[in-house]
């Protein structure tokens, strides 16, 4: 297989699947807790008060003291960089391309001496992480003078850099939120707040984007679901308990345009493992699984973190959840 089919096969739906939901889940916080994400999305306005939550048969009505009680203790259940004080870090990336090219285009050999895989493994890529937004990926190509690529396998070098940036970014888009403390918010104002006895569920509009999250009686969070008029996105998020709280595991993301059919609508699975440095949990390995695409494996080393920077003595600051 040549240097463009092996790049087209593993990459049919990659960059549109992300493109369609890759910055959704931070703007989808901006409806839980505005002060946390206006940092990411600047001129971003708070969303207007949705009244009383309705109250439902034989469960008496949840006033705002009552459903900030409820939402700090909750919160306080998970780990969060925010309070951690991580402000990001900095890890060599080594993607799996042969599993790559394997999964996306199955019954094709690809064997661990394939030219292909070669070229893309001498590139040397690093990630740069940003808890408040804006991360970016190095991509170093080495190159010989004496033995200049052609054309096409410059173009595959090409591709495989711009869709390895999109997925590495998009994906810190979406795990973010569910590490930095914004998929539970401070206040209750604005939000549609509602509690039964097996289930508990946040609800906020803002335009044409809504967001309901689904919590189980055990304050584990289920569903993030996210519905906007050209597109609806559900998140399964799992969790592992640790010593700072519950920290986010794997998610399962259902990502289906308007109009389109269930059959038509993309899957995606992703599994984080976690390594330990200066006290904060980052990811170590990332399997990304989208369905009927391929696998792309990502070992993260060599990290070092940054600490958030101390407010500047005589400021306020609000302690932290215990």
């Amino acid at each position: 297989m040549g240097h463009s089919s092996l790049c087209q096969a593993a990459f049919p739906h990659f960059p549109p699947f992300l493109d369609s939901f890759r910055r959704l889940p931070r703007r989808a916080a901006v409806l839980l807790a505005v002060s946390v994400a206006a940092a990411a999305v600047s001129a971003q306005s708070a969303p207007a008060s949705l009244g009383a939550p309705p109250r439902l048969a034989g469960t008496p009505p949840a006033g705002p003291t009552d459903d900030n009680a409820w939402l700090a203790r909750t919160g306080s259940l998970y780990y969060s960089t925010a309070r951690a004080g991580l402000n990001g870090f900095d890890c060599a990336v080594h993607p799996d391309w042969r599993a790559l090219f394997t999964t996306a285009s199955p019954g094709t050999e690809v064997s661990e001496n394939d030219a292909h895989v070669a070229l893309l493994n001498s590139v040397k890529i690093a990630l740069h992480a940003h808890m408040q937004g804006g991360s970016t990926m190095d991509w170093s190509q080495q190159t010989n003078p004496d033995k200049p690529l052609d054309e096409a396998s410059n173009q595959m070098l090409a591709k495989m850099h711009a869709a390895t940036e999109q997925t590495l970014e998009g994906f810190l888009q979406f795990w973010t939120p569910f590490v930095d403390g914004s998929v539970v918010p401070d206040s209750a104002q604005g939000l549609t707040i509602t509690h039964t006895d097996t289930r508990h569920t946040i609800h906020a509009e803002q335009g044409d984007m809504a967001l309901t999250e689904t919590f189980s009686s055990d304050l584990l969070l289920e569903n993030f679901d996210v519905d906007m008029k050209n597109v609806s996105i559900k998140f399964r998020p799992a969790y592992q308990s640790t010593g700072q709280g519950l920290l986010v595991k794997s998610f399962q993301a259902h990502v289906q345009p308007a109009g389109v059919g269930a059959s038509q609508a993309q899957d995606m699975h992703v599994e984080i493992e976690y390594q330990t440095l200066d006290g904060f949990p980052i990811p170590a390995k990332l399997n990304m699984d989208v369905a009927n695409s391929g696998n792309f494996h990502f070992v993260l080393d060599g990290c070092t973190v940054s600490r958030l920077q101390q407010p500047a003595s005589g400021l306020t600051v609000r302690p932290a959840l215990q």
